[in-house]
């Protein structure tokens, strides 16, 4: 979210049935949509990695967000937050991500 120039991120973490295991949320100061969209996603890799789910399921309404770590999957991307997700990916057995609409993305 953005607000007079001041991002925050936030998302949840789910298990397989849906049901809710974790949320977060974090200010991130002055920075751009895609950046704050990106930061959400690592720090939900972060908390996944922290409780060590092996499969993981990345749910994003941004399609920039998801073209972006999606156009570079050899992690050498000119965007550090890319390359620090792509990093933390390779750490996880089994991920996939996928748009929804933000109608659709209740926790937005």
């Amino acid at each position: 979210r953005i607000d007079e120039g001041y991002a925050t991120n936030g998302g949840c973490v789910r298990d397989h049935k849906g049901e809710w295991i974790i949320g977060f949320a974090r200010y991130l100061g002055n920075c751009i949509v895609l950046e704050a969209e990106l930061w959400g996603i690592l720090d939900g890799l972060n908390l996944i990695l922290d409780r060590r789910f092996k499969k993981i399921l990345i749910k994003i309404d941004s399609l920039e967000a998801l073209n972006a770590i999606m156009e570079d999957t050899s992690g050498n991307s000119n965007s550090a937050i890319v390359r620090r997700i792509h990093q933390t990916l390779k750490r996880v057995k089994q991920w996939e991500i996928q748009h929804i609409p933000r109608e659709d993305n209740l926790i937005a």
